[in-house]
């Protein structure tokens, strides 16, 4: 019954997803550990000896250290966040991955990844199961000092929280099937390529793993294109090379410790923070006060994208990011009832922080805005100049000169690009009802913590000079096969031919090919020519510039074979730099004791507490505009490389709507320790 109602609540996410997501974000950067309102609220917001007393014509202190641990609940909404709707309910109550080859019968062309993406086998399926969390051991260290002496009301706070944050995925691939099925002529280079050449997991491949690709031009006719060998009347031909295949460098899925379950985990001051306020109504006898701050941070957590974590999807952050803040606090109090002996009271706790976070460089991976969710996991092709390859495409079809260059690379690794990253404004909110008793006090309370969308802009230097000669693979084959035909003994030569077939409608779930139903079980080898490629045209081609001989789908077929026209290629402006935002709602307790010297012969007032709190963050990234109507970039008139690079993309609609909105739900449990100085 247990299991039957985990499924249900599983399926109720999906359901309740559906219609709202319309994006993923590629990197998870939460509300820093060291803004939290509730925690510095509580534990010494008594204004008989602790902050924020009543006036004095001295200065008096209080110094605390509060040990915190917070855990992450709502793991199926950290991976929605990451992968959106492309998740499945797993066979408990995680979410799933499903990888599958295009040779797989039936598969879910919505849902499924494209297993071809990851030099898997066409037959090859896989389930990814994921129950991201996040743990953090915090150290808060806070101070703060009344400055009556100088003037009444006046203070300054400082605090700053050491960090130990731990990160996991928990991805585990299982359910492995097929494998047998390696790929036909012209689908990865110029032969076939065995199954015993592949990968043999998608997690494999997605820490970095690589299959070997074999490239051979002596099957097909090496000596007849040799110059000087008559009678042939051909040109010398340029070997083909090696097919490269990059590993993935950035949106790694599984850390190299991951099978152990250890995760990936960072170390820091989250951020260092200086408050100067004033209080400036104070009650004299202590029963109410208001005043306002200047808060300012300096960061000395960690960058995004940063070190050897900054490789990883689910990449730990310390800190907000690494950015400056400035902005402002407020604080009241007002004490609403007190017993006749002054010994019990029951009163209200206000703070409250809003701050700019200013632009700090970031390194991030980034989808393709045409390409959509995930696409950084989708495998590109480079395109090199055919000015010197011989055989070579006909100019006059090939317009941008362009056939493919023997090598393939991850999308993540061409979309990875220095950013600078701002926010607009956040905001922290601690409210709390408090009771005291002699020298225990209760406190509970409501905390809310919003983020602005954040900002994305290119670097100055973000346009590299083989950006524009990268394209989609999808589904499309990179080699054809060219017939000459020797009139004086009757010889054939079969030339290998790079093409310049891209595939910018394709998908992370499949191809071209496959959307138009190709069929990779029964039609092979011959079906997939390249119809469905951009701007498809016949491919011709010969040993010299103005050849139009007919290019083929395999050595002596008569299946005439498709190239691009003009092929697509991915453009800076492709990039789809969508931000996030957060919301959460947050509620806490506190209960503490102090040893407080009421008749004031002593100068120190040791006080302790524990409390807890549980925040909520959005159970899906909801508040999304649906994808039918909102475009993030609007590529009708890109060029290879912006000019200025940081041109922002077209939207139609705010950029509120268009910003995912992720957040975390965790729950945390403290003890502080502190002392006042009297």
């Amino acid at each position: 019954m247990n299991h039957l109602s985990q499924k249900l609540m599983c399926l109720t996410l999906l359901v309740s997803t559906v219609h709202f997501a319309s994006g993923t974000t590629t990197n998870i950067v939460p509300r820093s550990q060291g803004f939290n309102a509730a925690r510095q609220l509580i534990g010494w917001n008594n204004p008989e000896w602790g902050i924020n007393r009543l006036p004095q014509d001295q200065w008096y202190s209080s110094f605390n250290l509060a040990f915190e641990y917070t855990r992450t609940f709502r793991d199926n909404s950290l991976a929605y966040a990451l992968f959106g709707d492309d998740l499945v309910c797993g066979e408990c109550d995680e979410t799933s991955l499903i990888i599958s080859g295009s040779a797989v019968p039936n598969r879910n062309g919505e849902t499924d990844w494209l297993a071809d993406y990851f030099g898997l086998p066409r037959d090859f399926q896989s389930t990814i199961n994921f129950k991201p969390s996040i743990t953090n051991f915090i150290l808060d260290i806070s101070f703060y000092a009344g400055l009556d002496n100088w003037l009444d009301g006046l203070y300054v706070k400082l605090y700053g929280p050491f960090v130990h944050t731990k990160w996991n995925l928990n991805a585990e691939e299982c359910g492995i099937t097929g494998g047998n099925f390696g790929y036909f002529q012209g689908y990865f280079s110029s032969v076939d390529v065995e199954s015993s050449n592949l990968n043999k997991g998608f997690l494999a491949y997605a820490n970095g793993e690589t299959p070997t690709i074999p490239n051979n031009y002596d099957l097909y006719g090496e000596y007849e294109c040799q110059a000087g060998v008559p009678p042939f009347h051909v040109t010398p031909c340029t070997p083909l090379g090696d097919i490269s295949w990059n590993p993935l460098c950035c949106g790694r899925i599984s850390p190299e410790c991951g099978c152990d379950g250890q995760g990936l985990t960072r170390n820091g001051f989250a951020e260092l923070r200086f408050i100067l306020g004033y209080n400036f109504v104070n009650n004299e006898d202590g029963d109410y006060h208001l005043g306002v701050g200047i808060h300012v941070a300096a960061p000395t957590g960690t960058s995004v994208g940063s070190g050897c974590n900054g490789n990883y999807l689910f990449a730990p952050v310390v800190g907000n990011g690494h950015h400056w803040e400035l902005g402002g606090q407020v604080t009241a109090h007002h004490i609403w009832w007190r017993s006749e002996d002054e010994n019990k009271s029951f009163g209200f706790y206000l703070e409250a922080d809003v701050t700019h976070l200013f632009g700090t460089s970031q390194t991030r991976c980034f989808d393709l805005c045409s390409a959509g969710s995930n696409s950084r996991y989708m495998l590109a092709q480079q395109l090199t100049s055919n000015s010197n390859s011989s055989p070579r495409l006909n100019l006059e079809t090939d317009s941008l000169g362009y056939q493919f260059g023997n090598v393939y690379t991850p999308v993540a690794n061409l979309t990875r690009r220095e950013v600078t990253s701002s926010i607009g404004v956040q905001g922290d909110v601690a409210l709390s009802l408090a009771y005291q008793t002699g020298g225990f006090q209760w406190d509970i309370g409501y905390d809310f913590w919003g983020r602005s969308c954040e900002k994305l802009s290119l670097k100055d230097d973000c346009c590299p000079t083989p950006f524009g000669t990268w394209a989609l693979k999808g589904d499309q084959r990179v080699y054809g096969f060219l017939p000459v035909y020797d009139d004086y003994v009757g010889l054939e030569a079969e030339l290998v031919t790079a093409l310049a077939a891209t595939d910018s409608q394709a998908n992370i779930h499949q191809g071209s090919n496959l959307r138009n139903n190709v069929n990779y079980q029964t039609d092979l080898p011959l079906a997939p020519k390249n119809l469905y490629a951009d701007n498809p045209t016949p491919a011709l081609g010969g040993p010299a510039e103005t050849s139009t001989l007919d290019i083929y789908t395999l050595p002596y077929s008569d299946t005439q074979i498709y190239t691009s026209e003009k092929p697509v290629t991915i453009k800076e402006c492709d990039l789809n730099l969508k931000g996030t935002r957060g919301i959460t709602n947050k509620l806490f307790t506190h209960l503490n004791y102090a040893w407080a010297d009421r008749d004031g012969d002593c100068k120190w007032t040791p006080y302790v507490g524990i409390g807890a709190e549980v925040e909520f963050g959005p159970s899906a990234d909801n508040n999304c505009c649906p994808s039918s109507s909102c475009n993030p970039c609007d590529t009708s008139s890109c060029s290879p490389c912006n000019t200025p690079c940081n041109t922002p993309c077209s939207t139609s609609c705010d950029d509120n709507n268009c910003c995912s909105n992720v957040a975390l739900s965790q729950w945390g449990v403290w003890f502080k320790v502190g002392t006042s100085y009297n």
